[in-house]
């Protein structure tokens, strides 16, 4: 056990998570060979090239990094699959921690979304929003504005450069699309780039954040929200909250508006936008159910 316990340790911090996972294979659930087996290895798979992809780590994980991983594995999943997902990374750390590569199951906590198709499309709640700023430092605001009133992505905020604002014009510039920002959005990012030593934010240069993945923004949203008292949801439900802040516009009425709105939003077709019309004409409460701990 204590060849195998040094082993694995090394081929994960190598990130050789093929051999890992050949080194874990006699100890996992099931015959080897039966379905029970089978779905644990692909289960765990999943999660290795996640955990690839994101920049995170398996023996250094936390509630941050499982937390972000439901989130994904929701986005990406049926709700039953999602559940099978989470079952499957709960028995990788059990061993693991039998084998004293883990303090602790993280895993053991997260509980992923339940299976009502009504609350598939998360969203942070107005009241939200409005928490999270008063909690947050510079960057974080900054952050939480450019999802939660711009809409940018993920990837859009972390390729963001300074010369990408157009602050006196109240426009921001990503890949394929400008985007309108809030009077909220401009303090922010002024108040960020003060910070950042910028003057005049159009006269900035370079990468607007340090951060460089996926894993690192979500650590950091996850963070605020725990400062914050208000549940953590994905970075997705920060783009939804500034859809539906969209199209509570007084104006939007007619289908070009809407049309204008999916520009916004960087949204393929009107089917993209769909759900949130749907969610903002028949489910207006559930948009604004305070969602704080």
């Amino acid at each position: 056990m204590q060849e195998t316990q040094d082993d694995v340790r090394q081929l994960l911090e190598r990130r050789d998570f093929s051999a890992a996972l050949d080194a874990l294979t006699p100890f996992l659930p099931g015959r080897p060979g039966s379905t029970t087996h089978l779905n644990v290895l692909s289960g765990i798979r999943v999660y290795f090239k996640w955990i690839e992809e994101e920049g995170g780590s398996v023996c250094h994980t936390d509630d941050a990094q499982a937390q972000a991983y439901s989130g994904w594995l929701a986005a990406q999943y049926a709700p039953a699959t999602q559940k099978n997902r989470l079952t499957q990374v709960r028995r990788l750390y059990d061993l693991l921690q039998e084998l004293g590569l883990v303090a602790g199951n993280p895993y053991r906590a997260v509980q992923g979304v339940l299976n009502r198709p009504d609350e598939h499309r998360q969203v942070y709640s107005p009241a939200a929003i409005e928490q999270l700023p008063k909690f947050a430092d510079a960057e974080e605001r900054a952050l939480v504005l450019l999802g939660a009133h711009a809409g940018l992505t993920g990837p859009e905020v972390l390729a963001l450069k300074f010369e990408d604002l157009a602050i006196s014009q109240g426009l921001l510039r990503t890949t394929g699309r400008t985007v309108e920002a809030s009077d909220d959005l401009i303090r922010a990012l002024e108040g960020w780039g003060r910070q950042r030593g910028h003057t005049a934010l159009f006269e900035g240069k370079g990468p607007v954040f340090e951060f460089t993945t996926s894993f690192q923004l979500r650590r950091k949203l996850f963070g605020l929200c725990r400062r914050a008292g208000v549940i953590y949801r994905a970075w997705q439900a920060l783009r939804n909250a500034a859809g539906l802040r969209l199209l509570a516009q007084p104006q939007v009425l007619k289908p070009q508006d809407r049309l204008e709105i999916q520009r916004q939003l960087g949204l393929a077709s009107r089917e993209s936008l769909r759900p949130l019309v749907k969610l903002s004409r028949n489910e207006p409460g559930r948009a604004y159910q305070p969602d704080l701990e």
